[in-house]
This record gives C-alpha cells, structure tokens and sequence, in this order.
C-alpha cells in the first residue's frame, strides 16, 4: 500500500508539472505571437498611416509655395523614407493566417502613391505644366484614400488576430488553472493517505524498536554484570597462579623447565590482560562521581613508569609534550584507563613502521574541555574502519594482536560518561591520532580536598577502583 500510494503521489506530481509545463509552453507560442507579429505589425502599420499623411502635407506644401520648394522638398523627401521604412518592417514580418492578401493590397496602393507623388514632383518643376501638377495631387488623395484603407484594414485583421491570441491565452490558463488543481487535490489525497500509512508504520515500528531496545538493555546490563563477575572471578587465581610461577623460575634453573614455565607466565599475563579488559568494560557503565579532580601532569607522568618497560622492548620512542597544568574532573584511575588504553593499543599496533613513536599531547584550546591525545607514526587505518573503532569488540587488525577488542570502547564509555567525548583521526602509511576530552574541573580546595588526596586519587570515588 505504501508503495502504491508513493507511486500515485510522485504519477500525480509529475502529471501536474507536465500539464503546467505544456501549458507554459503553449501560452509562451500564443504570447510570441502577440509581441513579436501582431503587435509589431500594428505599430509599422500605424507608422505607415502617420507617414501617409505626412507625404501627402508636405507635397501640398511642395505645389503650393514654390518660393519654398527647397525646405518642402528636404521635408517630403524625409516623410516618404519614414514611410518606406515602415514599410519595409512590416512586409517583413512573417504574415498571419488570412493576412497575404491585405499584404499585397499594401505593397501595390503603396508603389502607386509613391509614382503619383514623384508624378506630381516632376510635373510641378515644369512653370508651364502647373495646373497639370495640381490635376495630379487630386489624384493623389485618391491614392492615399486607397492606401490607408488597405493599411487599415490590415490593421483590423492584426487586431482581431491579437485579440483572438490573447483569448486563447486566457483559455489555456483557465483550463489549466482546473486541471492542475484537480491534481493537486488528487496528490494532497493521496500524500495524507501516504502520511497515515507511515504514521501507522512508523507507530508499530517504534513499538517493536522500544521492546528491542529493552530488551538489548536488559541483555547488555546482563552481559556487564556477569563479564564483571566472571572476570572479577578469574582474576584472582591467575594472579595467584602467576606469583606461583615467578617464584618457581626463581627458584629453579635455568632449562627446559624454566623455559616452560616463562610460557605459562607469558599465557598468565595474556589471560590477566583480557580478563582485565573485561572487568574494565563491565565497571565503565557505572556513574562517575561529580566531585573527582585529576591532574594530567602527574597521571601522564605514573603511566609513562608504567609503559617504559614496554616501550624498550617494543623499540618504541615515548615523547609527552609540556603539560599545562589543568585539572579535568574525572578520578586518577579513570584517567590512567583512559590513557593507558589508548597506549595500549598504539602499542600493539605499531606493526612494522620504521619510525616508531608515541607521543602524547594535552590541549586546553576547547572551552572548557581538557584534550588528551595520543599520536603513533604506526600505519594508520583505512578511512572504512574508523566510524567502527569505538564499537565493543570490534577489532581493526589482528595481525599479531590479541585482546577482545574492549579498550577503545572502554576508552569511550568512560569518557562520555564523564561528560566528555572520544575521536579519532588517521591517514594510511601516516600514522594516527587517538584523543579524549574531559571536562575541565576548578581547583582542589574548591570541595574541600588535598593535594595528597587529589594526586594519590580517592578509591571510593574512583571508578576503575570499584570492585
């Protein structure tokens, strides 16, 4: 039906441009013949009259005063060119149904009034043929008679055919005007039935995606609490397991049993790490405390500690820009995750660039948002993957990688739970830049908190500290 009722709205549309589009283009044909043949050919002819009887004054002139025959010539003379190029513009323009014949009439009474005034000019410089030349003026008033009334009658038949354009303008409008309206009408029906159709779509829809969402809700906070507690869970015989193993390597020599035994430390870690990870992501959905103060400075400086034995092994030069000295309002443990995370994974995803560093940036330039950024010359991510980065479980490569793809999304979670928001920007074979924004926070003793309290970080206000 939807489809049916989109069909008829876009059929009707296109049926009401069409039918003004051929009204258009026929009032536009009935207009160009007003503007460009009848009402010129009206204006010529009127011309036509006026020089008529301007030739035929100034010839009167030219018999009647021969002491001023010189200025009455120069003056018939400009009367009969005025004609002959009014005249000429109308012959021509291209004739209108039933106007040939009128054009004709013309043409001829106006070469016999021209011969009879030149007729009338010769005989009149004659002293001894100047009765003759004013026999030949009555004549000439005859032929004048005759071509006006040519020129008249044209004039009517050009009138009639503008006036018939017009009305045909008129009709075609009127009619138009109704049919156009009738499909519109049918349109707006067909749109408001449309309308219904997806109201009543959209509601039954909306319906199905709100029980979804509970239920993805449900399954999420389900999925959190039981990660949580699995990890939780794990965490603590693994670390019991790995102090056993380190003490046993210390303990034994060095031999195929030592070997093993730095593998089951090396399983042991990968195993805390993704346990780790997903104990970070269960308790990043929980709410932050408002009163929290971190100073980047000192946490960028205990996390730096933490990656240098890392960093040597991975042949990876660390860098940190000058810090201003700012506070954001997240605890330290947040921010250490945060960090840490993005660290992390610029880490593990060096692969095999040549220059290999990691350097890290704080930016006070946005408002009253801290920026904390983390820049690799690693190799980038194809443009295709980056609105993906963020998304639990999502990995981008696993080339060599292992995890369960939870640190950037952890990265985010704990960010714009704080307030905050999390991006990335990033060019293949160039590297890229991983960044996160808190808000900035006042000073400490702004709620009452030292300086010890503020640097060591407060666990029951830390969210990475909840257990």
């Amino acid at each position: 039906m939807l489809a049916l009722a989109f069909t008829a709205v876009v059929c009707s549309f296109v049926a009401a441009s069409f039918v003004v589009q051929r009204a258009s283009a026929q009032i536009g044909d009935l207009s160009e013949g007003i503007i460009f043949n009848s009402g010129p050919s009206i204006e010529h002819l009127a011309q036509v009259r006026r020089a008529v009887l301007e030739a035929e004054l100034s010839l009167e002139r030219y018999l009647r005063e021969p002491g001023n025959r010189r200025e009455a010539e120069r003056t018939l003379e400009a009367d009969l060119a005025r004609l002959k190029d009014a005249a000429r513009a109308y012959l021509d323009l291209p004739p209108v149904p039933g106007e040939e014949p009128l054009r004709l009439d013309i043409q001829a009474s106006w070469l016999q009034f021209e011969q009879r005034v030149q007729k009338a000019r010769s005989l009149a410089d004659a002293p001894r043929n100047a009765n003759a030349a004013a026999a030949l003026g009555r004549d000439i008033v005859v032929a004048r008679q005759q071509f006006l009334e040519s020129v008249t009658r044209a004039i009517e038949h050009d009138a009639i055919y503008g006036r018939t354009l017009a009305g045909n303008i008129l009709e075609t409008r009127q009619n138009t005007r109704r049919l156009a309206t009738a499909l519109n009408v049918v349109c707006g029906t067909v749109a408001v039935l449309m309308a219904w159709l997806l109201h009543r779509q959209a509601r039954t829809r909306r319906a199905l995606f709100d029980a979804h969402a509970r239920f993805l809700r449900e399954r999420a906070a389900e999925l959190e609490h039981f990660a949580g507690r699995v990890a939780h869970d794990i965490r603590n015989p693994l670390s019991a397991a790995r102090m056993a193993s380190e003490l046993a390597i210390r303990r034994s020599d060095e031999g195929p049993v030592a070997q093993s035994i730095r593998r089951i430390i090396r399983s042991l870690q990968r195993a805390d790490a993704i346990t780790g990870a997903l104990l970070e992501f269960a308790r990043s959905g929980a709410k932050p405390d408002p009163g929290a103060r971190t100073a980047p400075s000192e946490a960028i400086a205990d996390t730096m500690d933490g990656f240098a034995a890392e960093a040597e092994h991975a042949r990876i030069e660390f860098h940190v820009e000058p810090i201003p000295e700012v506070l954001v309002a997240c605890g330290s443990g947040v921010y250490l995750s945060l960090l840490g995370n993005l660290l992390r994974n610029a880490v593990k995803y060096m692969g095999d660039a040549t220059t290999r560093r990691i350097t890290v940036r704080v930016t006070t330039g946005r408002g009253t948002f801290v920026r904390t950024e983390v820049i690799d010359t690693g190799p980038g991510i194809a443009p295709e993957l980056l609105p993906s980065l963020f998304e639990p479980y999502f990995r981008g490569a696993t080339d060599g990688a292992e995890g369960l793809g939870l640190g950037l999304a952890t990265v985010k979670r704990l960010a714009e739970g704080h307030g905050g928001r999390v991006g990335v920007t990033s060019e293949p074979g160039r590297g890229s830049t991983f960044w996160f924004e808190l808000p900035r926070a006042g000073p400490a003793w702004e709620l009452g908190v030292d300086d010890g309290e503020l640097a060591a970080g407060t666990p029951e206000r830390d969210v990475t500290h909840l257990q």
